[in-house]
């Protein structure tokens, strides 16, 4: 594709009228091609001020255009320099807009992570034209002012790595052979533990963390949603000691939260996702690592639609808006806030020494250029990094349930305890009742369509009775097995009846169906090595 020499101004006609006649428009109707409308809060003179744009995943090709019409699924509200950085920017300043808190985004937030994906690879080179194309916003740097450092290089997997897999290998080798079937296809890089009756089978790292940097045993990757269960421990505490009832209105905790239509949601119903905010109007979405201030406005103003006696609830998973608010109880009845009650009365008694709910700035300097990335895959293309969740301000920021880093073999303590009954090395975290109430079913009867049916106290539970389509972990794993997934990267689980645990980490992203398809051949394989069938 020639590179244009004319530049314009980005969103105006001329910009319109050239981005069209650089590459053939992608086509609307293909699964491949996503839509998202931006809406400008302060356009210069002659620029649109709501454009609808059509990214095709496959070939990285965009078609902009006037908004007209029924709105499209992702809705993103944004200055007008983000809005250049959004399409036209680098991976690293991409993953920051989320940062600065004057971004709104309504409906499938999870949809940047796979446009972020296809702006990178741009295989059609429709993108870098554009770049070319385009005169930078004032003050704005420009692409290649704006690109990240080339990444640093490491040694590959060291001696006891190596020993380490080869122990696995031995007690686990179908489970390493599903694995390895992964690593340098659907993923960079896998981390993965395994424990039996307290045993530890698998405790290792295969492949790439990041360019240049290997998985080892000892990396700290994202847990993502995964590590939605120590709020689910740290509450599962406070009800112990008689000081919550997740059956009151979170408003007789925290009386600021019920304005709008949220005086009457319990506790309960948000740690069994069936509150009334549905997934796609959380309003963290476009702030979720965004200002302390501006995310606790957006979580107490958001209005939620009533409801009607006699109605039905459903499922609305929330990845942050509901943690957020419910970590907030945390200070409001203990005096602690999140950080440090997680610290003290969870981490530590369990030996999950290496685990940072969030970094503090001293640790980002030391281990930031290490961390292993989210890479995400567009339809088997190659994984591309996204540094989403990995920037200086998104690491050094509280995201309940969501941001926090460390090895399996710590998240797999967390879950040998609540399997334990809440005994834990460094003492009892939990009574062997407040454990079994955790895992519990407390939400049943509803089903989504990503195949979750019932829930625990924050856990998800295995399902398979209902359908195949609502295997959680394992074809076979027992009823009684808990856990939880994060976001088609990950999953946690513990099995009581096999006195089993298991976690298991890909840093590559993809598509929903992708990714249960490969956790279940995994997970399925640990169960037939120990011959658990």
């Amino acid at each position: 594709m020639a590179t244009p020499t004319a530049t314009a101004g980005y969103l105006s006609d001329a910009w319109l009228f050239l981005a069209a006649g650089l590459a053939p428009a992608p086509d609307r109707g293909r699964r491949s091609t996503v839509a998202l409308r931006l809406t400008v809060t302060d356009p210069p003179p002659g620029v649109h001020a709501a454009v609808d744009v059509y990214v095709d995943l496959e070939a990285g090709r965009l078609a902009v255009t006037p908004a007209a019409g029924e709105p499209p699924a992702l809705l993103i509200t944004l200055p007008y320099a983000a809005a250049h950085t959004l399409l036209l920017g680098a991976a690293r300043p991409r993953a920051e807009l989320l940062e600065a808190g004057d971004v709104t985004i309504t409906g499938n937030f999870s949809l940047l992570f796979f446009i972020d994906a296809a702006l990178q690879r741009d295989r059609s080179g429709h993108v870098a034209a554009l770049r070319a194309a385009t005169a930078p916003p004032p003050g704005h740097l420009s692409w290649a002012e704006s690109e990240p450092e080339t990444e640093t290089p490491e040694a590959g997997t060291a001696q006891a790595d190596r020993e380490a897999l080869l122990r696995a290998g031995d007690t686990l080798p179908d489970a390493l052979r599903e694995l390895g079937r992964e690593v340098g296809t659907s993923t960079p890089g896998a981390q993965f533990y395994v424990s039996q009756d307290g045993k530890v089978l698998a405790d290792v790292g295969l492949g790439s963390a990041r360019p240049g940097v290997a998985m080892t045993a000892r990396s700290a990757p994202l847990w993502y949603c995964c590590a939605k269960p120590l709020l689910s421990v740290a509450l599962g505490r406070l009800w112990e000691a008689g000081d919550f009832d997740p059956y009151r209105p979170v408003a007789e905790y925290l009386p600021e939260f019920g304005t709008h239509g949220k005086s009457r949601i319990t506790a309960m119903e948000l740690l069994c996702h069936t509150g009334p905010l549905a997934t796609g109007l959380d309003p963290l979405h476009g702030v979720v690592t965004g200002p302390d201030a501006e995310r606790l406005r957006r979580a107490l103003d958001v209005p939620v639609p009533a409801r009607r006696p006699g109605d039905r609830p459903g499922i609305a998973y929330s990845q942050w808006w509901a943690w957020f608010v419910l970590a907030r109880l945390l200070p409001a009845i203990d005096g602690r806030d999140y950080v440090d009650y997680v610290e003290q009365q969870i981490l530590r008694p369990c030996g999950m020494d290496d685990t940072r709910v969030c970094l503090t700035a001293e640790e980002y300097a030391a281990y930031g250029d290490r961390l292993p990335l989210i890479h995400v895959s567009n339809l088997g293309d190659v994984p591309q990094p996204t540094y989403f969740w990995s920037t200086r301000g998104a690491t050094t920021r509280c995201v309940p349930g969501v941001n926090t880093r460390g090895p399996l073999s710590d998240l797999g303590r967390l879950f040998e305890m609540v399997l334990d009954g809440g005994s834990a090395p460094g003492g009892r975290v939990l009574a062997p009742t407040t454990a079994a109430a955790l895992t519990a079913r407390h939400r049943t009867g509803l089903t989504d369509r990503y195949g979750n049916a019932d829930w625990g106290f924050g856990f998800r539970l295995e399902c398979r009775s209902l359908g195949p389509e609502y295997t959680s972990f394992s074809r076979h794993a027992s009823p009684r097995a808990f856990g939880h997934d994060g976001l088609w990267t990950a999953v946690v689980f513990a099995d009581p009846e096999a006195r089993l645990t298991v976690a298991v980490h890909l840093n590559g992203k993809v598509e929903h169906e992708r990714h249960r398809e490969r956790i279940l051949r995994i997970a399925d394989a640990v169960y037939q090595d120990l011959r658990l069938t």
